[in-house]
């Protein structure tokens, strides 16, 4: 990180963890735009230096630096690394974590038989509740302990979600999300009188690579989402850009903490079912499906 000078008038330092990609991307190069000098961090040396390269062929500059923020020796590394490289730490964006989307339990109807029951693995739950919340916690508290050891005001802005309250096969997501917002209200509430301010943005669905990516695998579950766009009040997705940008009101805004900023264009419904008695053909597939049962992973 020290090979690369910084600029008059620099901000101060912002780590923005699972930055390399996806929503942390755009998160971290809208802060460097803005005059941050704008750390990423994540588990994946390429996937790190691909997010670094590409913000400098657009004209910006991104540092990069290894840490799992699940692991508590990863994340305490990672902030001896800020405290000899970069500029005293003025904003932590805690995006960093992963997603399995289940249902408690899957029922799947058999003609000549009783459902078939799948429960929601065990280990599925904990990977997720612990990248969203655990890792939310590691480097939240690092990054508060480094802000009150120097003396300076500083802020934190947690990313949470817009389906925290509950939503069709998310029991974990949901779980780690709503806790995530907790942690902001308890940290803003212990943390004000220090100058430091805690918020979290909470977008809906985002109209990202991830998810065309999973609408073009599956025409049910781009029936299903298309259908849940119309219940939107907006009647379109936020995207990424919306998000990093509401990132950076938080950030730079010395009135708000404590609170969550709702990036979601009006709010999603937890499922959409078709109306009573209209649940045939297309309907029904599109109110069957929820989210592909695979990982998406920001860390």
């Amino acid at each position: 990180m020290s090979d690369s000078p910084l600029s008059r008038g620099m901000r101060g330092t912002a780590l923005v963890t699972g930055g390399s990609r996806g929503l942390g991307a755009a998160i971290a190069r809208h802060l460097a735009s803005v005059g941050w000098h704008t750390v990423i961090c994540g588990r994946d040396p390429e996937s790190l230096d691909a997010g670094v390269k590409a913000a400098a062929d657009d004209g910006l500059v991104l540092h990069a630096v290894r840490a799992d923020v699940t692991d508590e020796r990863s994340v305490a590394a990672l902030f001896e690394r800020l405290a000899e490289d970069a500029p005293p730490l003025g904003l932590c964006v805690n995006n960093a974590g992963n997603n399995f989307s289940r249902r408690l339990v899957s029922v799947k109807e058999r003609p000549d038989g009783p459902p078939l029951l799948t429960p929601h693995p065990l280990e599925d739950f904990e990977r997720v509740v612990t990248s969203l919340l655990t890792g939310t916690f590691l480097v939240g508290r690092h990054a508060a302990q480094t802000m009150l050891a120097a003396g300076t005001p500083g802020a934190i802005v947690n990313i949470s979600s817009t389906v925290r309250h509950g939503a069709y096969g998310q029991s974990a997501y949901c779980a780690a999300k709503s806790g995530v917002e907790a942690l902001t209200r308890t940290w803003a509430t212990e943390l004000g009188e220090y100058g430091i301010r805690v918020s979290a943005v909470a977008p809906g669905v985002i109209d990202g690579e991830a998810l065309r990516r999973r609408t073009a695998a599956s025409e049910r579950h781009a029936a299903y989402m298309a259908d849940l766009q119309r219940h939107v009040p907006l009647r379109r997705w936020c995207d990424e850009q919306d998000v990093a940008e509401a990132v950076a009101f938080a950030a730079d805004n010395p009135s708000v903490t404590g609170t969550v900023l709702e990036v979601d264009a009006g709010g999603l419904p937890a499922r959409v079912l078709p109306p009573a008695g209209r649940a045939t053909g297309a309907s029904r597939t599109a109110a069957r499906a929820d989210l592909p049962e695979k990982a998406e992973n920001t860390a």
